[in-house]
């Protein structure tokens, strides 16, 4: 306590002055007329209300920005388990070009049948084939393999086979269609 009575009573002398001058500044400023002090006041909250303005506004974003990725995942959630049904797909496919039409056995049956309710479900889910042969080629969903001078049945610039199928989850490309395509280049 002894420590801190002289700490308090013995003071730097600049301390003294710079106070002194403080001081006496401080008397000589005149307080704000009300006018003034309203002015202050006026532009402090402005300023609160810009601001606050702006926060609402980061918010906003902010869960706009929430709700559009939760969207997102909601709709394309599925994209990865899509892409690995595809491929099973592909390969019934490729067992039913195996299968006489109008064969009648369990199995051929049965083959028939889970491609048909797979692919239905696929559909329900967004997933559908890219629609290729006949059609201007697409770069963003197709894959050109090779090219052949075109016909009457297919003119330059339009895909003449598929040799792999491509698909699309709603507007999102799962797989590109492998084709060939049309061109009068000779290259």
């Amino acid at each position: 306590m002894k420590g801190m009575w002289l700490r308090n009573h013995m003071s730097d002398p600049v301390d003294e002055e710079e106070e002194q001058e403080s001081a006496s500044e401080s008397e000589s400023e005149e307080p704000p007329s009300l006018e003034q002090r309203i002015e202050m006041l006026e532009a402090e909250l402005a300023e609160a209300k810009k601001d606050l303005l702006y926060r609402q506004a980061e918010i906003q974003n902010a869960l706009s920005q929430v709700a559009k990725t939760r969207s997102e995942g909601i709709k394309y959630g599925g994209t990865s388990l899509a892409r690995r049904i595809v491929g099973a797909v592909e390969n019934i496919e490729r067992a039913l070009e195996h299968v006489q039409e109008d064969a009648e056995d369990p199995l051929s049956t049965g083959i028939r049948m889970l491609y048909s309710e797979i692919m239905t479900s696929l559909s329900a889910e967004g997933v559908e084939k890219v629609d290729t042969v006949g059609k201007l080629f697409d770069p963003a969903r197709m894959e050109a393999i090779a090219t052949i001078p075109p016909s009457d049945e297919f003119p330059s610039g339009h895909v003449a086979s598929e040799l792999e199928p491509g698909w699309m989850l709603r507007d999102r490309v799962l797989k590109v269609a492998r084709v060939v395509v049309t061109s009068d280049d000779s290259e």
